[in-house]
């Protein structure tokens, strides 16, 4: 029959042929290991000085939020969710009608928010802003949510043991993006 002719047990490919492009990509490697000035951020002693309308840790700002939900509505990853305030409230009161329903409030749960910014964009009032905080670490997982009261509080800040050198990122030629020291 004159059908398809199998050339090889592995596609036909010449073993000298395939060492050959493994030995570049090892000597790519090397090269860039060895290369200096590197590309890479020496954290915590360098940090990198982030551009303005980067998109951070949340800031909210209770005393504008007016409740509405928006922002755990469009949020993608459901990171977050409106709370009821805690201690209970919104009883009945000694009236006949019942008092008006507490406001819910959001919190967030940093586990699953992926920063997209749909929450900051969609907030009516403004309650929501990105901060510059990007690496905050945590222990455990549960430390990463935040209920409305801690949320209100603010993202966490980093602490240095030293003041670090800030770098800016630049474009080089060369070698792509740099990093030049700030001021």
């Amino acid at each position: 029959m004159g059908g398809v002719e199998e050339v090889g047990g592995r596609g036909g490919r010449n073993p000298v042929v395939s060492l050959w492009g493994h030995l570049k990509a090892v000597g790519t490697g090397l090269k860039y290991l060895i290369a200096v000035p590197r590309m890479t951020v020496k954290y915590p002693d360098e940090v990198i000085e982030l551009p303005d309308g980067y998109r951070g840790m949340l800031i909210y700002h209770q005393d504008l939020c007016i409740s509405c939900g928006l922002c755990a509505t469009i949020c993608p990853a459901n990171a977050i969710k409106m709370y009821l305030p805690s201690g209970g409230g919104g009883g009945e009161g000694g009236g006949e009608k019942p008092e008006t329903p507490p406001k819910r409030h959001p919190g967030i749960d940093y586990a699953r928010c992926i920063f997209c910014g749909f929450c900051v964009d969609i907030c009516p009032t403004g309650a929501l802003e990105h901060s510059k905080v990007h690496d905050a670490a945590y222990e455990r997982v549960e430390d990463m949510l935040y209920r409305p009261e801690e949320f209100a509080a603010g993202p966490p800040t980093v602490e240095f043991e030293r003041p670090p050198k800030r770098l800016r990122p630049v474009m080089d030629e060369r070698r792509g993006i740099s990093y030049e020291p700030v001021g």
